[in-house]
């Protein structure tokens, strides 16, 4: 198996990755693969702009070199799920034409990709780009695998709520020719009610072109989500992630590449989420090396208190089995009334402070309710002209 993961565009972080590399088992996964994008462009990706790193052209092409230099590959993303529909306009066409031929130049050979559009447009266009289909797609069955595979993909980031169904994701293995890839640190909720109304978000906080800015963009869909998880602690081990000691089951059931998330994080958080996937081994701790902890964003109350930070500790000690019965049974597509497993391991290692929990409950629910009812203090940019739409 192969790891893709965010680049920070930093020359020792690319050190960082191939002495991880080079230290590493024979039978080990490697790292083949770092992945980003400009901060923002006319081809926004999911992640707010505020968040992300900010390289130019000629860093990107410096960076390449770089990382070909130790035998890591780049992939740019295209991965926001809505571009407002500029794509269908003259002038927002152009553009993206234009930003595609910069990155062409830059070295870039390969790009994930959600809006199948762009797909057709970079296949016809710039045939000697790989184009890989985004988690976004969320492709969750083969049918809609194979009508992606048509399209010129060449590898598929499956639904991550897919993560967890082995049966699945052998059956999709044997069923196409393109690579099939795995983000192993999903923390989302399982068939999250925010996730799609969130990638759409944050695909236009990260979106500007010569005739608009990046949109307004704030926190309601992280808080929602983040406060059911403190609600139901035990959603901490529903989320579809997969934890480093397991990750040979994904190579038994076809699995060529595993994707590690966390865009916007530093290189040394991330050097050590590589070295954990790499070496098939983590610190005690599970959430801290996952990512999970945003409720310590949001620590601020309303009467400019903060809260203490909260600790919420999964101990991987006590998780022995936990994954494995995913292999014998699964039913996470049916709700969990009739099952308790995420439960049952949730009340032997997940551990918090109760009192803590209970305020920050009080405090997420205090913020949402605030940008639910309130007004927000953003405008919206304006164009500078109408746009003429292709037809």
């Amino acid at each position: 198996m192969k790891i893709t993961l965010p680049t920070t565009y930093d020359e020792k972080y690319t050190e960082g990755l191939a002495e991880i590399n080079s230290t590493a088992s024979s039978s080990s996964p490697k790292i083949k693969e770092v992945y980003g994008s400009l901060q923002s462009s006319i081809l926004a990706s999911a992640r707010p702009s505020k968040y992300l790193p900010s390289p130019d052209f000629n860093k990107i092409k410096t960076h390449i070199e770089e990382l070909k230099s130790v035998g890591i590959e780049f992939s740019y993303l295209v991965n926001a799920p809505c571009l407002g529909n500029i794509e269908y306009s003259a002038e927002g066409r152009r553009e993206i034409e234009e930003l595609l031929q910069k990155l062409s130049d830059c070295g870039i050979e390969r790009m994930v990709i959600t809006i199948p559009y762009l797909m057709e447009i970079v296949r016809e266009k710039f045939p000697h780009i790989e184009i890989c289909a985004s988690s976004i797609c969320y492709i969750s069955n083969i049918k809609m695998a194979k009508r992606f595979e048509s399209l010129g993909v060449k590898r598929i980031i499956v639904d991550p709520d897919k993560n967890r169904n082995f049966k699945f994701l052998q059956k999709l293995s044997n069923s196409v020719n393109c690579d099939i890839e795995i983000i192993a640190n999903h923390t989302c909720i399982h068939h999250c009610t925010y996730e799609f109304y969130h990638y759409n978000n944050t695909g236009h906080g990260s979106q500007k072109t010569y005739f608009m800015n990046e949109k307004p963009y704030n926190q309601y869909n992280l808080l929602s989500c983040t406060l059911k998880k403190l609600e139901s602690p035990w959603e901490f081990l529903a989320s579809p992630w997969i934890p480093p000691t397991d990750i040979d089951i994904l190579r038994d059931v076809g699995i060529k590449w595993i994707k590690l998330a966390g865009r916007g994080s530093s290189s040394e958080t991330l050097l050590k989420l590589a070295d954990a996937y790499v070496n098939k081994r983590h610190s005690n701790d599970l959430i801290s090396l996952l990512g999970w902890c945003h409720w310590n964003n949001f620590r601020k109350t309303a009467d400019n208190q903060i809260l203490p930070e909260m600790k919420i500790y999964l101990d991987s000690k006590r998780l022995n089995g936990f994954i494995m019965h995913f292999l014998k049974e699964y039913k996470c597509d049916d709700g969990c009334n009739s099952c308790s497993h995420c439960k049952v391991y949730a009340k032997k290692a997940l551990s918090y402070d109760e009192k803590l929990l209970e305020l920050y409950k009080k405090n997420l629910r205090e913020k949402l309710n605030s940008l639910i009812e309130e007004k927000t203090n953003e405008s919206l940019p304006k164009a500078k002209k109408h746009l003429k739409i292709i037809s």
